[in-house]
């Protein structure tokens, strides 16, 4: 397949563990986020599944603003967590990213028990 060989083979997702992933919040993301309220970042509690940049009070920078339309998938998320600057250029958050992909798989199963 022509598609195989240009793009190599598809990656298999990664399957998160919540409880590991609270431990990922609490050390790389509670300095500026919380579950339940606007702090630094916007809160994040519920995040999984709503669109992009659109929590009502919370003030998004213009890079995040030009990402609403979209919703925060667990792809979505991979990618923004991954690196916020590459994702978003010009965003405010201050975060290198989490290079580690079964962290950030972590994280995204933390936040999605997090927003049922």
């Amino acid at each position: 397949n022509f598609k195989k060989v240009l793009m190599g083979p598809k990656k298999k997702k990664v399957a998160g563990d919540a409880g590991k992933g609270e431990k990922v919040f609490k050390n790389l993301c509670a300095q500026c986020h919380t579950l339940a309220k606007h702090f630094t970042g916007p809160k994040l509690g519920g995040i999984v599944g709503t669109p992009i940049a659109s929590q009502e009070g919370f003030t998004y920078s213009d890079a995040m603003k030009a990402k609403s339309g979209g919703k925060w998938s667990e792809a979505q998320l991979d990618k923004y967590i991954k690196s916020p600057a590459d994702y978003a250029p010009g965003n405010a958050m201050a975060f290198a990213g989490i290079a580690a992909g079964k962290d950030r798989a972590d994280l995204i199963a933390y936040l999605k028990d997090n927003s049922k």
